[in-house]
């Protein structure tokens, strides 16, 4: 009986873990079922949507199996599930777990603030939708942090899924189409439409690539960290011998999932990609001073030059273009965001202490603003700190920043400068961008690189 139920424990271990990491391969797939379909003046709008999307499904039977193996096959079998019970509560905890009960603290709060904000949002349903979602994002913070995975494997696992992307994203961008997909949740998208990302060049209209995602800045977004993950897992190759093969593939993948920040002409993800790297870089040249170390960066930074003189030899006009503050596209996107701004301001005025409700910003904005817009102009504040102050008040949004704030602290602590760029990458593009927080693939992308900065390798 024993030895078939550690049988039984070693296959269900074995097969979390690569659920795991096909979780992650997926994470930018977008199939979904819309459940509700959001709708402001008679127009489609994505931000009231309701939708149960495949990674869902995934993330639900993962945790379900967790919790059952832990209490059910614990609580029967308790010699053979590795539970460890601390009989004594007086040995010191280290600055460390003190640090993990602080961020687990701050999570519970913050899951507390969103619940109370149901009560005060015009659309509770949609509300209860977007207090899901959180939950679904804490449960993978929560078994990224928990389970013990292979980092390797982990890491190229996000490497690859970069890969597929950047491959998506060349084609869109060569044949200037985003082809249908309803499997791998991909609406038709082409230059000439009006609606679509695109980037001017005198008379010539440009496709931002968009990959499987539903915008460039979300694509770029999810490349600029899975560029920062291509360099911790060449570094992490380095110490074996054995993937010499791997450290080559490693540098090709990079500069496939360049390319493909690249064509997203997001400002943002460059600038949140460029923050990471030169702490990365910082790390490499004053903390480690290693001329292995510097050699080994310096690989990256040939990689970046290169494929960028290259980039801008063939596409300045784009390029001048997207940098161009003064193009028509451009002064339009500064423009709309101001007037977001200006919004969110309102809204922060009416709604400070407990905001309008988890998901309910933009309905805010039609019934207490202007009600006269199209749908598609009901869109967010691009900054996800105001989004959060605006839709569960200021008690969340303080809790937000102490969550942050104690993940910094843990890295710094570590000293895991390395991850600790992950983390300074994801808080950049929240200054300039709302999708970490008002879309299912940005709030999933948010918790997966919070809990893979602060994942502890060392059990593995």
């Amino acid at each position: 009986m024993g030895v078939r139920f550690v049988k039984i424990k070693s296959l269900f271990l074995n097969n979390q873990e690569y659920l795991l990491y096909a979780f992650i391969f997926l994470l930018p797939l977008q199939t979904r079922w819309m459940a509700k379909l959001g709708e402001l003046n008679g127009g489609y709008w994505e931000y009231g949507t309701i939708s149960l999307y495949g990674t869902d499904i995934l993330i639900l039977g993962l945790l379900l199996l967790w919790f059952g193996w832990k209490f059910f096959g614990g609580q029967m079998f308790p010699q053979y599930c590795g539970i460890k019970f601390q009989m004594s509560n007086q040995t010191p905890m280290s600055n460390d777990q003190r640090n993990t009960q602080y961020i687990w603290l701050t999570v519970g709060l913050l899951e507390l603030f969103i619940f109370i904000s149901v009560f005060f949002a015009p659309d509770k349903k949609l509300a209860l939708y977007g207090y899901g979602r959180f939950l679904l994002g804490v449960g993978l913070f929560f078994l990224l942090t928990q389970v013990e995975l292979n980092k390797i494997k982990l890491y190229w696992s996000i490497v690859a899924a970069g890969v597929i992307q950047s491959c998506l994203a060349i084609q869109q961008f060569l044949t200037q189409t985003v082809i249908s997909n309803k499997w791998l949740g991909m609406a038709a998208q082409k230059a000439q439409d009006l609606g679509v990302s695109v980037v001017e060049a005198g008379d010539e209209r440009w496709l931002r690539a968009y990959g499987s995602l539903p915008h460039p800045n979300i694509l770029g977004g999810f490349l600029a960290i899975i560029l920062l993950v291509n360099i911790i897992l060449y570094f992490n190759l380095r110490q074996e011998k054995k993937y010499q093969i791997g450290l080559l593939l490693s540098l090709t993948f990079f500069a496939i999932n360049f390319i493909g920040l690249l064509l997203t002409f997001s400002r943002t993800a460059w600038l949140g990609f460029a923050a990471g790297f030169i702490v990365i870089l910082l790390n490499c040249s004053i903390v480690s001073r290693s001329k292995e170390v510097l050699f080994n960066i310096s690989k990256f930074i040939f990689i970046i030059v290169a494929i960028g003189s290259l980039f801008f030899y063939f596409f300045r006009g784009p390029i001048l273009g997207r940098l161009n503050v003064n193009s028509r596209l451009e002064n339009k996107s500064i423009a709309e965001r101001a007037n977001y701004n200006k919004e969110a301001r309102q809204i922060i005025r009416k709604h400070w202490l407990f905001g309008t409700g988890i998901k309910n910003y933009g309905l805010a904005v039609y019934n207490e603003i202007d009600n006269s817009q199209p749908a598609y102009a009901y869109q967010p504040v691009h900054n996800v700190f105001l989004l959060v102050w605006a839709e569960i008040g200021i008690a969340g949004l303080i809790c937000f920043f102490v969550f942050l704030f104690f993940c910094f602290l843990a890295l710094w602590r570590r000293r895991s400068f390395e991850n600790l760029a992950l983390l300074i990458s994801l808080a950049v593009m929240m200054c300039f961008d709302h999708w970490f927080w008002s879309l299912a693939a940005g709030g999933m992308m948010m918790w997966f690189v919070i809990s893979l900065s602060l994942k502890d390798f060392e059990i593995v």
